[in-house]
């Protein structure tokens, strides 16, 4: 428990978007805030991410957007008395500085604590060899392991262990994952860039267990040791495919008992011997001849897996983290949807469904970057199903992998590949694996010679076979209503149906309803599996007799969530779809959100009144409309899912907002911020664009001023729609002249509405379903940052171009101008 003088708290953020990181630790921070504001303590929040929703919060925290460094944390320290910093919050970003900051002294000379997680615990974790010792300590069995500060040290321990290895940096502020090594001319290659990116001239050599298992366990633990395993997750590829690459499955699929049992005891031993408050999420290795395992990650900080989790089980892990790190203990803690029962928190999540998470790509976008899945994540994002089966639940995860993406999916087109070009994909697996290993089933290859070539646990191909068993009854019994129904049951679309029948897929929504009487139905999700009365508010599809969804009363609207994260839409767009949702109950509606990126920052509970988390296909779209008659539907501008839904006749209300870029590659050198409402014009002011294509807030002297309010006044006549748009402005022989007039685009949306103290997001959806926005001026926020677009170049291996679109952009970050 915090002692009563820790006042002042910071909280450190995992800075902006990028491969192998989403919005799920600024999930988990907005919980924890939430919590927090509840007590008589002083919140601080420093992050470096520019889509950050934190400053539109209705709670007292103070943002402060600067670099996360050493040097700008050490000055936030001293400048506003921090007592406690929390890094649990900032997924590996936070925890290096933290280790950084403990190193340097300054957190003993300003007599600082660590929340969570223990210096001694960060300090471990960080240090391959110092973790060995600790897992020995509590006779778990450990990887060969070995720190080195040069080639020839690192060339003898291969040697003794044998090839391959795996190697990483020691303490890199870069997101850096293993590299495996198969021979001594690729860990001399390889080890030359790793001693650049660590800042202690470090890397960290293992033996490699690729061909292992892969298996995850999230876990919680008090201040008085009360621990419990909320999820339990099984990846489809073995390890040598990163995690964030792979399928998951939850709860685990092919683990007898006694491995379960195993694993689960030794990640909550650890949870113990680090002195966890809070989550600790433990990734195994578990060679699967054997039943041994290994212990190959250990994150005791909120990541990807605990978000995941959190969704799966429908146990809200952030908030009852944030109670912990208050100073309550699980025997305390009440959840809120628990009716009746007097354990509270200290209930062990039971799950009655499966629940998937599926990664995506954008390699469509980057057509040069190398799409063979290995040990360095190239997926920009994941989606996630529940099903009752785990073919339902794959089904889903496919068909959740909206039109836009689905080239995407698959770096190849599998229908066309010869034989020798499918071996080779199998052997060495790539983006879309999953389409490929359907079209081996396809084309007769068994269960054992798929499982040898991929060394994929049998168990996934005999689902897979029966996917494909299902698509040829399918195919040879058009319009048949007994095998229309078995098809749904297991998670076929309609559009898939449509494509093995050879018709559209409206006619096959028509035969389902209207002659073969097959609905979808709905099932809670929520951490009990139906042993305790509780009330959730969050739900998933499928095709059983029993429905638990009830229909929201009152006035409601739905809202289409943004789904996985992709370049172009990523946090930018949930930090609108969040904005959205809360004007939305400002202005009196009960908000419906259908979802499914368990990353996503609109999923945290209590935010949306109602979530279905499904594929947002127009197919589910169809159903949740038929199910909960909404008021209004409203969705972020035109894009696919919106044209087909307006082309069946069902009204949306698009915000007026660019889902894609600003006015690209146009040399300018302002950009002015206005209003359109029935014709009037307001300019909420003026950023500057530099060379780089980087907003600078600005104040508008006069003379700039008389130059640019009579182009705003004619600003109007490039105007239709009501709504707020960037003017796009250039100054040529000291003349300023108007390039475009376009809608605000969504990934500048969060910067602008904090450089100006805006909230631009609620104002557009406001303007869209009442005609009209009260608009109040603020002053501009002041300050030496900028901002800048973040590209996935350099994960893909690619040379990041001279001027790249910004539809490229992965996210957005501040940076010092100083």
């Amino acid at each position: 428990m915090a002692r009563s003088r820790a006042k002042n708290i910071l909280i450190i953020g995992a800075g902006p978007t990028q491969i192998g990181r989403d919005t799920e630790s600024e999930a988990a921070a907005v919980q924890i805030i939430k919590n927090f504001a509840e007590t008589d303590r002083n919140l601080f929040y420093v992050t470096s991410d520019a889509n950050s929703v934190i400053p539109r919060l209705d709670v007292d925290v103070k943002f402060i957007e600067a670099e996360l460094t050493v040097n700008s944390l050490i000055q936030i320290l001293r400048e506003n008395e921090i007592d406690v910093i929390l890094p649990v919050a900032g997924n590996t970003v936070a925890l290096q500085l933290s280790e950084q900051l403990n190193e340097s002294g300054i957190l003993k000379e300003l007599n600082v604590r660590t929340m969570g997680v223990t210096t001694t615990t960060i300090h471990n974790i960080n240090n391959p060899e110092l973790m060995n010792r600790v897992l020995k300590h509590i006779k778990e069995p450990t990887i060969p392991t070995t720190v080195v500060e040069n080639v020839t040290d690192a060339l003898r321990f291969a040697k003794r262990v044998g090839f391959p290895v795996l190697i990483k940096p020691i303490a890199s502020l870069t997101k850096t994952n293993r590299i495996k090594c198969d021979n001594e001319h690729q860990l001399m290659e390889m080890l030359e860039s790793a001693f650049k990116v660590s800042i202690t001239n470090q890397v960290a050599v293992e033996k490699s267990v690729v061909g292992y298992k892969e298996i995850e366990m999230i876990v919680i633990r008090d201040a008085e040791g009360s621990k419990l395993l909320i999820n339990g997750g099984e990846n489809f590829n073995p390890i040598g495919v990163h995690s964030g690459d792979s399928i998951i499955f939850s709860p685990t699929q092919t683990l007898t008992d006694v491995e379960f049992q195993s694993l689960r005891t030794a990640a909550l031993k650890i949870a113990e011997i680090l002195k966890i408050k809070g989550v600790c999420h433990v990734q195994f290795a578990l060679d699967p001849t054997d039943g041994k395992h290994f212990i190959t990650r250990i994150n005791p900080f909120f990541d990807r897996s605990s978000a995941f989790a959190a969704r799966a089980t429908g146990y809200p892990i952030a908030n009852v983290v944030a109670k912990i790190l208050m100073g309550q203990n699980l025997r305390e803690i009440k959840l809120s949807g628990v009716q009746r029962h007097d354990s509270l928190a200290l209930i062990e999540p039971v799950m009655d469904h499966i629940a998937v998470r599926f990664p995506t790509w954008s390699f469509a976008s980057f057509k040069n970057a190398n799409q063979q899945l290995n040990t360095r994540m190239k997926s920009t994002g994941s989606v996630m199903a529940f099903g009752r089966s785990a073919e339902e639940a794959v089904q889903k995860a496919i068909r959740s992998v909206d039109s836009t993406t689905a080239a995407e999916q698959a770096a190849l087109d599998e229908s066309q590949l010869s034989e020798a070009q499918l071996i080779n994909v199998l052997i060495h697996p790539r983006a879309g694996e999953v389409y490929y290993l359907l079209e081996a089933i396809r084309r007769g290859y068994t269960v054992d010679e798929l499982a040898k070539m991929t060394h994929i646990d049998a168990f996934y191909f005999y689902k897979l076979r029966h996917l494909v068993k299902l698509e040829r009854r399918l195919r040879d019994n058009r319009f048949d209503m007994a095998a229309l129904q078995e098809a749904k049951y297991f998670g076929f679309g309609d559009t898939q149906i449509a494509h093995l029948w050879q018709v559209r897929s409206d006619e096959v929504r028509d035969f389902r309803i209207k002659k073969a009487h097959v609905f979808a139905t709905y099932k809670g999700v929520e951490p009990t599996a139906g042993e305790f009365p509780y009330l959730t508010n969050t739900y998933y599809s499928t095709f059983e007799d029993e429905d638990e969804a009830v229909r929201t009363t009152g006035k409601k609207i739905l809202v289409l969530g943004t789904a996985n994260s992709q370049v172009g839409t990523n946090s930018a767009a949930e930090y609108t779809t969040f904005q959205t949702i809360q004007r939305c109950q400002k202005l009196g509606y009960k908000v419906i959100l259908i979802n499914n990126n368990p990353n996503a920052l609109t999923l945290i509970p209590d935010l949306a009144d109602k979530i279905y988390l499904e594929p947002l296909t127009v197919e589910n779209c169809l159903n949740i409309i038929h199910q909960e008659k909404p008021d209004k539907i409203i969705a972020q501008g035109k894009w696919e899912i919106v044209t087909q839904l307006v082309l069946r006749n069902v009204q949306v209300e698009q915000l007026p907002v660019s889902r894609t870029t600003r006015s690209e590659n146009i040399e300018a050198d302002y950009m002015g911020v206005i209003s359109s409402i029935n014709g009037s014009i307001n300019l909420f002011g003026v950023v500057g664009i530099d060379e780089d294509n980087m907003f600078i807030p600005i104040e508008v002297s006069e003379a700039l001023k008389v130059k640019v309010d009579p182009l705003i006044e004619n600003a109007n006549q490039h105007i239709t729609n009501n709504g707020i748009y960037s003017v796009i402005i250039k100054e040529n022989m000291h003349q300023l002249q108007i390039v475009s007039v376009v809608p605000l685009a969504v990934q500048d949306l969060p910067f602008l509405s904090f450089a100006f103290d805006q909230d631009f997001a609620g104002i557009i959806t406001e303007i869209t379903l009442n005609g009209s926005s009260k608009i109040e001026n603020h002053p501009i926020i002041q300050g030496d940052y900028r901002y800048s677009h973040v590209y996935p170049y350099t994960q893909f291996g690619l040379k990041k171009p001279q001027n790249p679109p910004f539809s490229l952009a992965i996210g957005a970050e501040f940076q010092s101008i100083k």
